[in-house]
């Protein structure tokens, strides 16, 4: 996959240096720090930072948080110079993509962007703008530009392909890149278009107003162990990421179960995209129809509305024992509350009804 390597390395290295250009020209001396939030532990990993209980502060030096849901087969990996996040998408075939997240100053001439691209794929600059497709990304509109090369550029064998996804907020241009063998590419792009509908960008405040906010409000704001009422024999546990609301260890013996708990603005990916990456925490083939989808799902009661359960049964694919997974989700104040408790069988078997009961006891932040 040398060739391949090649076309990334081309990739990062023009965008650095159109970065450079941009920055020249508008002779600014700010850096911006962009924070990615990284996923639940017991999965590929995702977004990173805990979300604020407040509102998102809108400023000019606010720093978004990128939250998102991955699709079977992608995993995050650390991302190099111009990325705030990179992905590496695989099959069981052994074919390979790279996903990149890029931020770059807005205001960027567009036809000179997919002339970039196109040259990345040996193919002539166009003289004239391109069509590109409309897509979403979160619930903002965004354009998709399509490319593929028509030698073969990896290995001397394949045809490559291009997704960019480009969406524009305040002074920000942000890029989604998927980049790999042609057909390989087109057989992830409707996996490509979910995970851009599961992303979102959360706004937090500066450091300094963050800070006089925690000292002037500290009483108002809510301990995380007091939303919930705590069942005996639970651990609280320092989150092993920073995607993580809370989490909790429970252990009976030598065997143990971790109750993982996160929140995403809005629908947070969907209900189906969230259970579908349980299946694949547990090695379980993903559900695309909704009849079979509709009969996993259960609904319990409680005092902040309906609570959508599944209950799954598989093989933990990073300890490769069986597992039992039982995943909650509760859509409240404008977001989505996500309570998984996984781990040893019979761990999870005795301890489901309180786990229920746990989230049934949820007093939320407004």
């Amino acid at each position: 996959m040398k060739s391949l390597a090649r076309v990334f390395l081309k990739s990062s290295t023009a965008l650095f240096a159109l970065a450079i250009i941009f920055v020249a020209g508008c002779k600014r001396d700010d850096v911006k720090v962009y924070q990615v939030a990284k996923e639940d532990s017991s999965a590929a990993p995702q977004p990173n930072a805990p979300n604020d209980m407040a509102a998102p502060i809108q400023t000019e030096n606010s720093r978004p948080q990128l939250q998102f849901v991955l699709p079977i087969g992608w995993a995050q990996i650390a991302p190099s110079q111009m990325r705030v996040a990179s992905f590496a998408v695989t099959n069981s075939s052994g074919q390979a993509a790279d996903v990149g997240v890029i931020p770059l100053p807005a205001g960027e001439d567009e036809l000179a962007l997919v002339n970039m691209w196109r040259d990345q794929m040996q193919l002539p600059a166009l003289t004239n703008a391109t069509t590109a497709e409309t897509i979403s990304v979160g619930n903002d509109p965004a354009k998709l530009f399509e490319i593929a090369s028509e030698k073969p550029l990896i290995d001397g064998k394949f045809r490559a392909r291009v997704l960019v996804a480009e969406l524009t907020r305040g002074a920000t241009s942000w890029f989604f890149k998927l980049t790999g063998e042609d057909a390989f590419v087109a057989s992830q792009k409707e996996n490509f278009l979910q995970f851009l509908k599961s992303v979102s960008f959360v706004e937090s405040a500066p450091a300094q107003v963050a800070a006089a906010a925690s000292a002037e409000n500290q009483s108002a704001s809510p301990n995380v162990n007091s939303i919930w009422t705590i069942p005996a024999g639970w651990k609280s546990v320092t989150p092993s990421s920073t995607m993580l609301f809370a989490q909790f260890l429970i252990q009976d013996g030598d065997a143990k179960a971790e109750v993982n708990i996160s929140q995403l603005a809005g629908e947070g990916g969907g209900l189906l995209a969230n259970v579908n990456r349980w299946r694949g925490q547990l090695g379980l083939p993903p559900v695309a129809q909704e009849d079979d989808f509709s009969k996993m799902v259960s609904s319990v009661d409680s005092a902040n509305g309906q609570i959508q359960i599944v209950d799954m049964n598989g093989t933990n694919a990073k300890t490769s024992q069986p597992a039992r997974l039982v995943g909650a989700v509760v859509p409240q104040n404008g977001q989505t509350w996500f309570y998984k408790l996984m781990g040893d069988e019979k761990v999870v078997a005795t301890h489901k009804d309180e786990f229920v009961k746990f989230i049934q006891s949820a007093n939320y932040p407004k």
